[in-house]
């Protein structure tokens, strides 16, 4: 065995989400060692079984519930449809999709590299029987029911909101009031609600701000209605210090 290489950063180079600098040297070394293809080929099983077992043991609940979803009114941008509590064990599906972090960590381990160093969104979209992990970049068209997580990384309070190819800023958490909220720890905490894209053109961009202490909302919605809205969407909005934010972006398609 290669007790030097922990296995989150195995799964890390899975899922591809190491740096060039990281992962190439790796690769050369799983190619070289059999015990490290071994762990990592039992760290993709492992994942593949718990997939099953969850989806398996979830379907048909959250098959029995989706019937009792209803569209809350219309939003001046598209609708909010609220999920059911019982809906919420749904989640545990996403989370087996980010990276797990298995045993203790060597001493001199950069964690914060590991961990992806900083809050981050993930986007769900909802498909006719399942939901499907969305990346950076990737298509969406109005009509798409999308669905919001974040990893706070340690923050204390933050807030998540949209400025859309028409320069429309949405709300999504809170998705009323005036301040930022607490966030809640874990690899992926997803809100309550799902969203449904308009038909605003060519891009939707979330922005995920985040803070130690508490803050307003005024100045991170001023900072998306100034933002310049063009062929792509901005690369980051002009917040006050010590603010922080990380953004995720869709491509939005017009339907046939």
């Amino acid at each position: 065995m290669s007790p030097e290489v922990p296995d989150v950063l195995l799964e890390r180079h899975r899922l591809g989400e190491l740096p060039p600098a990281d992962a190439e040297p790796l690769a050369r070394r799983i190619a070289a060692d059999e015990a490290l293809r071994a762990r990592l080929h039992a760290l993709e099983r492992s994942d593949e079984e718990i997939r099953r077992e969850i989806a398996t043991r979830l379907a048909a609940q959250v098959r029995a519930r989706a019937g009792a979803i209803r569209p809350a009114p219309l939003s001046p941008r598209g609708r909010y449809w609220p999920l059911p509590v019982a809906l919420a064990a749904a989640a545990l599906v996403f989370a087996v999709m980010g990276p797990r972090v298995q045993g203790p960590v060597p001493p001199g381990t950069d964690t914060d590299r590991i961990k992806g160093l900083g809050p981050s969104l993930a986007v769900f979209r909802k498909t006719a029987d399942r939901s499907e992990a969305l990346a950076d970049g990737d298509r969406a068209r109005a009509g798409d029911l999308i669905r919001l997580g974040y990893r706070a990384a340690g923050r204390r309070f933050g807030a998540i909101l949209s400025l859309d190819g028409r320069g429309h800023v949405t709300l999504h958490l809170p998705r009323e009031g005036r301040r930022a909220v607490p966030l809640q720890a874990g690899a992926v905490v997803l809100l309550d609600h799902a969203f449904e894209l308009d038909d605003a053109p060519r891009w939707e961009r979330f922005f995920f701000v985040t803070s130690e202490t508490a803050f307003d909302l005024a100045a991170v919605v001023d900072g998306a209605r100034q933002a310049p809205v063009g062929a792509a969407p901005p690369a980051a909005l002009t917040l006050p210090a010590p603010l922080e934010q990380s953004a995720f972006s869709l491509e939005k398609e017009a339907r046939p």
